[in-house]
């Protein structure tokens, strides 16, 4: 899936965020560099969460979403999805800050974030590339950088 000049940042942060979302999965192999105990993944993964994933989740919304929406339904949908994606990513994040047992909230953010930057690659990035003009997607690289 080649990506438009446009979104590579985007994409690339994906890619540390499926690591992050394999290396909390229960059972997931040790991750070079990584931590591989309970309580080092809840830490890396509230620091990840504040340091990258907060503002990757603003520029989706507040740059991506915002120069996009309202110029094809489909996409508008997926939009829909993703913001109540990242609001579920959200929770599933406090309650590993919260919560005493926070494993198994961790095992389930590794697959909501897994299946959340999948459908944004396979579907939200492809339907923006499909639809929106090049010079609207010019337009947008210089916001994303």
């Amino acid at each position: 899936m080649k990506r438009h000049k446009s979104l590579i940042r985007l994409s690339k942060e994906h890619h540390d965020g499926l690591i992050l979302a394999q290396m909390i999965k229960k059972g997931a192999p040790q991750y070079k560099g990584m931590p591989s105990d309970s309580a080092g993944k809840k830490e890396y993964t509230i620091n990840f969460f504040y340091n990258y994933l907060i503002k990757h989740f603003d520029d989706e919304e507040n740059i991506l979403m915002k120069n996009l929406q309202g110029k094809d339904s489909l996409l508008d949908e997926l939009f829909k999805q993703m913001i109540n994606e990242h609001i579920e990513i959200k929770i599933l994040i406090e309650k590993i800050k919260s919560e005493k047992n926070y494993e198994n909230y961790l095992d389930e953010l590794g697959y909501k974030l897994e299946s959340h930057i999948r459908m944004e690659e396979r579907e939200l990035f492809e339907r923006i590339q499909n639809v929106i003009d090049e010079k609207i997607l010019d337009a947008l690289e210089e916001k994303l950088t």
